[in-house]
Parts: C-alpha cells; structure tokens; sequence
C-alpha cells in the first residue's frame, strides 16, 4: 500500500539516528557517507550517477549527509565538461554541518530537514535520492513527491540502491520497483563487480506516478 501523508515510523526515525552516529564516528570522509569499500570503488559505484545527467544544472542530494558525494560530483562532473550547482539536505544537523564546511561557497545551499515532509526554498533541476532514504511502503509517495514539488519542471530525478559486500546482498532492482509503482523509467545503470549500485531515473515531464 503506498502511503500518502503522515509521519515516518519512529522505529524508521531511530534507525536514521543510528546511522548519524555511526557515520560521525568517524573523520574519513567515506565512512561519514555510509560507505565503507574505499575510493576506488566509490568512484566506481556512484560516478555512474553522472550517466543521468545530461547538461549543466542545480543538483540536490537527498539526504546528503557530510556533502562529500556532491562535492566528487561536482568534480567529475566538470571533467566531463558539467557544471553542477550543489545543494543538500538531510535531517542531521551535525552532518549538515560538516557538509557547510566541506563547500563552503555553497554553504547556503544545505538545508536541514526531514525530506519526506520537506517544503524546499526553490526547485532543481537534477535531484537525487537513495532508495532507502523512506520505508519501503512509503517509497512510491515519496518518489511522487520529489518528482512533483522538488523536481524542477523539465527537470530529472534519480534514484538509487545500493548493496553490501559484506552481507551479500544486491541492490534493489531500482528501475523495476519504479515501473511497478507506475513511473516511466527513461534510462538506468549499475556498477561494481559483483554489482552493487543500481540507479534508475525518470523525467519529471513524462512519469506517470
């Protein structure tokens, strides 16, 4: 059942702080991103988000944590000839705060506040999100709720899953789970070997959520 309105579970919401402690116990700034695998594979595994991106923009990153993945973004995107405008936003104010020091020119540009009920100042052109960013029965209402009031018109929203090495798991089928919920999937791309990033992304203009 696709949820629609309220609050997210508490138990969720715990789970979410778990996570902040667990990525600031840390000064690397791949750990405090939720990733564990190295630089090389960092950039194996979420350079292909640039494959959804198809000109110079504003890129959001939902829940954004320290901002480091926005700022190799925006590096690799300007090797590819892209010039990307960061913003962020995430419901740690700590990691927020880290992410205002780590790109400091764009410091205004990171917001603190649970995106799931979030009301942005503006809307943007490219928005990105993970798959887990919401419980999974609230995964199709927040995809149409980016897609609808962050999504810039003609705009393109990204979604992505990732696996874990350590646990053996794969990431979720992305492009699948959004056809299934009613989304018109107009390109894809995955990474790692054995695979363990999947993106999927959709044109605000054509989804049919």
């Amino acid at each position: 059942m696709r949820k629609r309105a309220g609050q997210l579970p508490a138990e969720f919401l715990r789970h979410l702080d778990g996570l902040e402690a667990s990525y600031l116990s840390s000064d690397d700034p791949l750990r405090q991103s939720g990733f564990g695998g190295g630089s090389a594979r960092w950039r194996t595994e979420r350079a292909p988000i640039l494959e959804a991106i198809d000109g110079s923009g504003s890129l959001l990153d939902v829940g954004c944590a320290n901002g480091y993945l926005l700022e190799c973004l925006v590096d690799w995107g300007a090797g590819r000839g892209l010039a990307l405008t960061p913003f962020g936003v995430d419901r740690s104010a700590r990691l927020i705060a880290l992410a205002r020091h780590r790109l400091p020119r764009f410091a205004q540009h990171f917001f603190v506040a649970n995106a799931w009920n979030w009301l942005p100042p503006r809307r943007f052109q490219y928005v990105y999100s993970v798959y887990d960013c919401v419980p999974r029965p609230y995964f199709a209402a927040f995809v149409e709720r980016l897609a609808t009031r962050v999504t810039a018109p003609g705009g393109r929203l990204i979604l992505g899953a990732y696996g874990s090495g350590a646990r053996g798991q794969a990431p979720a089928a992305i492009d699948r789970i959004l056809v299934e919920n009613g989304f018109a999937v107009i390109g894809s791309a995955t990474a790692g070997t054995p695979q363990m990033a999947h993106y999927a992304w959709i044109d605000v203009d054509r989804h049919t959520g």
